[in-house]
């Protein structure tokens, strides 16, 4: 039995109301997985910076290392000098090794100096990836319980889809095929909104004005009318 346009354009309404709803809680879904990989992202690179941290202490214990086998070189150098004095004939040559064994003594001093700086920067470093350590053992148990919550949303909202798909397939049914599919073109041509409301005069899919013979033409309902502007279908909500 066929339905009046008044009842055609009802099921319309209510069909745009349903798609409205599945279109969102779709983008709704699909926005999940980019949540999680945002935050999987952020503690990825909050793990990076931990783990540069740990590289450049390991970087300093090969500068001490260095430092300490150039300091050690230097204490030779300095026991070698002292054995040769023993060997010197004249206060020239023992005067000149005196000095050598000064300038070395001298450039020891540095040395342990950049070796104590070197301690003192390990030891505040350390205490950053401590710090970072304990961060990311919080992080990674928000991020684990997070993802547990996203993931039921997302379980609870396909449910919710899936139901909804089951209401606009037995509306659907109720539509002149003709006119459904047209709606359906409409649907996927303009951005999902393919039943407007006209209020004010206007057409709330362009907000372009509509004469008042258009108007007339939708308050009759004895035909599905259309916006000359964005042609999508047209009704006044009562």
């Amino acid at each position: 039995m066929a339905i009046s346009f008044a009842d055609e354009l009802k099921l319309l309404v209510e069909l745009q109301g349903l798609d409205t709803r599945i279109y969102r809680i779709e983008d709704e879904l699909e926005s999940i997985p980019e949540r999680i990989a945002a935050m999987e992202d952020h503690f990825k690179a909050k793990s990076a910076g931990l783990k540069a941290l740990e590289d450049g202490v390991k970087a300093l214990g090969l500068k001490r290392k260095e430092k300490e086998g150039e300091l050690q070189q230097k204490e030779e150098s300095i026991k070698k000098f002292q054995s040769q004095m023993y060997q010197v004939k004249t206060n020239k040559e023992y005067s000149a090794l005196q000095g050598e064994i000064g300038r070395v003594k001298a450039d020891n001093s540095l040395i342990e100096e950049d070796i104590i700086k070197i301690f003192d920067q390990v030891d505040a470093e350390n205490k950053k990836i401590a710090q970072e350590k304990e961060f990311l053992r919080k992080e990674e148990t928000v991020l684990a319980e997070e993802n547990k919550k996203l993931n039921e949303e997302a379980a609870r909202i396909k449910g919710e889809a899936e139901k909804l798909r089951a209401q606009r397939t037995e509306l659907a049914a109720r539509v002149d095929k003709s006119v459904l599919a047209k709606y359906d073109r409409l649907l996927t041509s303009k951005d999902h909104l393919a039943v407007v409301p006209v209020a004010g005069d206007s057409c709330q899919g362009c907000f372009r004005q509509m004469p008042a013979q258009v108007i007339n033409e939708i308050r009759m309902k004895d035909a599905i009318v259309m916006c000359e502007n964005c042609a999508r279908i047209l009704y006044i909500e009562e």
